[in-house]
């Protein structure tokens, strides 16, 4: 039995009745509390406030991603991180973690803020058969779920709770593979975002609990994504704040008005400009000015 096999039974059952001993070593010297009482076996009674690759992948019950997780305790971007190991032709599904980034960004290369161990600072490495826009549109879903009801998709990559930054994503491509970045604030005080943000952050006890949620929900939507995307789509307007609004976007020298109508097939937000003509606007070009 190993670190992850013996972790996966302790989540799924109160009693675990064998544990080898250099397994029970090794998870009280990572931080976890475990209890033993006669005739019943072993307990979990607490698991450290770390992202720790075995305990992610016990947790999981994913198709595709999270067969692969890496954890670092520091390092400049996820996202190039997992560039560089897609070039060793890793497989698709990989998830890099780190603790904190000391390189983080976000579109347009804008600093993002990645305090150590007050968030989810991940990249996935993804070889997708649908357009880079649908991949955006299914993360920012599924985000959208984890962080709960009061949750809202601001286009083209935020996700805001009661009308502040939570969530930022960085879809990328590069040599023929999707690199989905996605930083979320977790457990962070006031101190700790950029107060030019307007940000806000998640509260809770379980931090490697959440991240498992938000793989277990990325793995959903991506195959859905491929699948059925309409049905994504659908979800997506109804949290939307900007579908229903008229809103300005620049997009290099150009400056685009008109009402945000839907997503297209791709991905794609639909405008309908005061002339009546609708134009196809892909998030990754442009800058949203007001909405």
């Amino acid at each position: 039995m190993n670190l992850t096999e013996a972790l996966a039974q302790l989540y799924r059952h109160e009693y675990v009745t064998k544990l080898p001993a250099a397994v029970l070593a090794e998870l009280r010297q990572l931080g976890y509390v475990v209890e033993q009482r006669a005739h019943l076996g072993y307990r979990l009674v607490e698991s450290p406030d770390r992202l720790i690759a075995d305990d992610l992948r016990a947790r999981l019950k994913t198709q595709m991603i999270g067969k692969e997780i890496l954890v670092f305790e520091e390092t400049a971007s996820t996202n190039d991180v997992v560039a560089r190991l897609a070039d060793g032709h890793r497989g698709e599904g990989l998830v890099v973690f780190a603790e904190s980034q000391t390189k983080g960004r976000g579109r347009h290369g804008r600093v993002w803020s990645s305090p150590r161990g007050k968030g989810l600072w991940f990249s996935v490495l993804l070889r997708p058969r649908f357009p880079l826009t649908r991949l955006t549109v299914a993360a920012s879903v599924a985000v959208a779920r984890v962080a709960g009801k009061e949750a809202r998709i601001k286009w083209p990559n935020d996700v805001t709770l009661h009308g502040r930054k939570l969530a930022g994503i960085l879809t990328e491509a590069r040599d023929g593979v999707a690199i989905l970045g996605i930083g979320v604030n977790v457990n962070c005080q006031a101190k700790d975002l950029p107060a030019e943000l307007h940000a806000t952050s998640l509260v809770t006890e379980d931090r490697p609990g959440l991240a498992a949620e938000l793989l277990q929900e990325l793995d959903e939507l991506y195959r859905q994504a491929d699948e059925d995307f309409a049905r994504i789509s659908t979800e997506w307007a109804r949290l939307c704040t900007t579908v229903g609004k008229q809103i300005a976007i620049r997009m290099g020298d150009r400056r685009i008005e008109g009402h945000a109508q839907a997503l297209d097939e791709d991905g794609a937000l639909l405008i309908r400009r005061d002339s009546g003509k609708i134009e196809r606007i892909v998030g990754a070009d442009l800058t949203l000015e007001r909405e």
